[in-house]
């Protein structure tokens, strides 16, 4: 049954937890943080068994782990393809990411290799393959600024969806209603809104009693007691989906 293994669970500024990132059955990487690296080694995961690497937008705190994964990927012994899936454009974004760290060559010379490949999201809810990962990307609302996604993952018919960063909306209410468990952003008040927070998550259970719903992106002092259904993992925790 499905696993996920957090290498992170805090916000942007990262309050006594590390930055947002997690793993699916130890080959899939959602969010390249800007731990990702240590972290996959810490929880012994090695980055030549990664299928692929997910994006849900290009904020740092969800892309600056980025430059050092890449370099790790590239002289990591590879038996198969990896998929490099993000909103549209993400190839051009890490690539001007790897030049601005003056890096460039490291993004060129995984190109080369024949065995990297880039998904650019549909952004239409449509299902899409990346090598063995099937998924769904739909559009949320965090930032105008940028286009952010979540994600839903089928793995083996057990429907996983990520929230990636958003406020409520109606992208997230598609997630959570197609799936078998969730992993949700709660990362406390804010103003503008463009994040969850726990009276957000305290509605969206009551519209979606039955799924599981596990924490992440966590702000300062959030506290979920009382909501039914909810898991608030720690840094480095693996979560067996059955036990939830």
């Amino acid at each position: 049954m499905p696993s996920l293994t957090f290498l992170g669970t805090g916000n942007y500024l990262a309050p006594g937890r590390y930055w947002n990132s997690f793993v699916i059955d130890g080959t899939i990487l959602v969010e390249p943080s800007p731990t990702a690296l240590p972290h996959l080694r810490h929880c012994g995961i090695r980055a030549g068994d990664l299928d692929a690497v997910v994006v849900s937008h290009f904020h740092p705190d969800h892309t600056f782990g980025w430059p050092f994964l890449a370099l790790e990927l590239l002289h990591s012994p590879r038996a198969k393809p990896l998929w490099i899936v993000g909103p549209p454009g993400v190839d051009a974004f890490l690539a001007e990411m790897m030049a601005l760290g003056s890096v460039g060559d490291i993004h060129d010379q995984l190109h080369d290799r024949g065995d990297v490949h880039f998904v650019d999201v549909t952004g239409d809810g449509s299902w899409q393959q990346a090598g063995p990962l099937r998924f769904r990307a739909v559009e949320v609302e965090h930032v105008p600024s940028l286009r952010c996604f979540g994600y839903l993952f089928d793995r083996g018919g057990r429907m996983i969806a990520y929230s990636g960063d958003t406020r409520p909306c109606r992208g997230l209410d598609e997630l959570v209603g197609a799936a078998s468990a969730v992993v949700l952003e709660c990362n406390g008040p804010h103003e503008p809104k463009t994040h969850m927070d726990v009276d957000d998550v305290r509605a969206l259970r009551q519209q979606h009693p039955a799924v599981p719903f596990i924490l992440t992106h966590l702000g300062d002092d959030i506290d979920a007691t009382g909501i039914s259904e909810v898991t608030v993992p720690s840094d480095f925790e693996t979560l067996q989906l059955p036990s939830l």
